[in-house]
């Protein structure tokens, strides 16, 4: 074959139409919505249905692909939602042709997940349930994955829409092995800082996180650590350590007095842990110092909780909600890698969703 033949081949080939994907979106809150706008006009997708947790509505996967900008989703005209009925009508594909995207963050949405790989239907999810149950249930669903040749796809759990799945995944595939991973993976615990290292009180950091969204509506939720831990546990079990979220040490930043009482007595009585948080900042910052709330994957092991780090380091200069990760192996010993970014947002972490969504083939 000649240069040019070679290159009218290619373009061909090129110019080949792919299969449509047809995609179903479980949860149509701020991810969900988000995705559904990204996606919208894509001409590789196709929604064909979309839920909340009351009502499903389905659309003509061959009418022009989706393109609801309006915010009017139009749920509450669609009918009750069954999770059978839905299935049963995904199921009517040919295997591999649906792609489930569940927004979510459901624990029974996840429950779903081993049918619908087992019929051969992908899923795409920022959600974690799934991937911190039990070892067994991890190695029992990504087996069924691989069994019955569907992807699952999960890069959000970890970092938003940054690479660092992929990234762990890639280095291990060609044959390299993760010695150290350590980083920053929760946006709120990176605005809680850097709002101390300006002489914030904890209690009114705390607070602004709520109310711009950083922090959950108990801002508990995150002061346990417990969405960290998660995180690197999934790490860890990428890496092929077999852990339970149990065999991870986690500090937790929950003041003891406060740990029991209702949300809202949480939040009316958080200044009493203000005293304690600037006599544990002062020092620190003297030294010329700050504190950043870390994970760090290493022997095998997992532990999350505060560390001390120079405030001119590159986690000690970390704002806003940002994440870094450093990532050790054999061949990233001496001059690891690192990804930084935004870890947290719906945009950031719907895109991440659409990515896993056009990789599947």
């Amino acid at each position: 074959m000649s240069p040019s033949e070679a290159i009218a081949y290619s373009t061909e080939i090129a110019r080949i139409p792919q299969p449509a994907k047809y995609i179903f979106v479980a949860g149509v809150g701020a991810v969900g919505e988000t995705f559904l706008r990204q996606v919208a006009g894509n001409a590789s997708c196709r929604v064909i249905g979309l839920c909340n947790s009351r009502h499903v509505r389905w659309l003509n996967p061959e009418e022009e692909p989706y393109d609801d900008r309006s915010g009017d989703l139009n749920l509450w005209k669609g009918e009750q939602k069954n999770w059978n009925d839905i299935i049963r009508k995904l199921a009517n594909y040919e295997a591999g042709c649906v792609i489930f995207v569940d927004t979510s963050g459901s624990r029974e949405v996840a429950e779903l997940y081993a049918t619908l790989l087992s019929l051969g239907i992908h899923v795409v999810t920022p959600s974690k349930i799934a991937n911190t149950r039990s070892q067994g249930q991890f190695d029992e669903l990504h087996e069924l994955a691989r069994r019955n040749d569907t992807e699952f796809r999960y890069e959000t759990n970890v970092g938003a829409g940054l690479p660092v799945i992929r990234t762990v995944k890639s280095l291990i595939e060609s044959g390299d092995e993760i010695l150290e991973i350590t980083g920053v993976l929760s946006g709120t615990m990176t605005y809680l800082f850097s709002q101390l290292d300006k002489g914030e009180p904890f209690s009114k950091a705390v607070i602004k996180a709520r109310s711009l969204g950083y922090a959950e509506p108990d801002p508990r939720d995150d002061l346990s650590g417990e969405d960290v831990a998660r995180k690197f546990l999934i790490l860890a079990r990428i890496c092929g350590l077999r852990l339970e979220s149990s065999d991870i040490k986690v500090e937790s930043l929950i003041p003891p007095s406060l740990k029991d009482v209702d949300a809202s007595d949480f939040l009316e009585r958080l200044h009493e842990a203000d005293e304690e948080w600037k006599e544990r900042m002062e020092p620190v910052l003297s030294r010329g110092s700050t504190l950043r709330y870390e994970g760090v994957l290493k022997n095998g092991t997992v532990r999350v909780g505060l560390v001390e780090v120079p405030k001119g380091s590159p986690i000690g200069l970390l704002t806003g909600t940002t994440n870094l990760i450093q990532i050790k192996s054999r061949r990233y010993k001496d001059q690891p890698l690192i990804i930084q970014g935004p870890g947290a947002g719906k945009e950031v972490t719907a895109a991440g969703v659409l990515a896993d969504v056009l990789k599947i083939r």
